[in-house]
């Protein structure tokens, strides 16, 4: 099959090759990682891209499309190069690596926001069930067991956003090994 030919102007990059969408995204973590949601601006996530504040605009309704995609962004990258999907464990490492740290914090901002700002929730739900239908696939039972086990994941995923925050005892393998172990009996497919 053909690739069809990409309209328009190309996208901008920088220097090194990466495109202002991108940099856009990278740079809503890290501002949300130092100001907390309520706290970002958009002037400061384009001071950080090295762009300006309309160029946002340009690829995003606002701050709180942007952190949004933010999030979204930040998962879709846990995926292998290949695409291939990773099995629920795995999701699990990846969430608790340390490489991942300021997503995690992005990812409480997102969903503390929720609570307080009716349309980051529904951005939010909106994002939960775009993913929730691949997860419910993947577990075994009753559509309500199947559900269940969507929701624990998820819940179960959230709870890790917080592993940096906890100061107990347990080491981040400790944490890992059990949780990896709790995310395979939800998916017992998976194994």
């Amino acid at each position: 099959m053909p690739v069809e030919a990409r309209r328009g102007r190309p996208p901008k990059v920088d220097d090194a090759g990466v495109a202002t969408r991108q940099r856009l995204l990278a740079a809503a973590i890290a501002a949300c990682v130092e100001h907390g949601y309520e706290g970002v601006t958009v002037n400061d996530v384009a001071a950080r891209a090295e762009v300006s504040a309309p160029a946002i605009y340009h690829h995003f309704g606002g701050k709180d499309e942007l952190l949004v995609a933010a999030g979204r962004w930040a998962l879709d990258r846990l995926r292998p190069e290949d695409g291939a999907s990773l099995s629920a464990p795995d999701v699990v490492s990846a969430f608790l690596a340390p490489s991942f740290a300021d997503s995690r914090c992005l990812m409480i901002e997102l969903h503390l926001a929720g609570r307080r700002h009716p349309e980051i929730a529904a951005m939010m739900a909106e994002w939960h069930a775009d993913h929730a239908p691949s997860w419910r696939r993947r577990a075994a039972g009753t559509p309500a067991q199947r559900d269940a086990a969507v929701t624990t994941f998820f819940a179960l995923l959230l709870g890790l956003c917080q592993f940096d925050s906890l100061a107990l005892p347990a080491t981040r393998a400790a944490v890992e090994r059990r949780s990896r172990r709790i995310a395979a009996d939800l998916f017992p497919t998976e194994r």
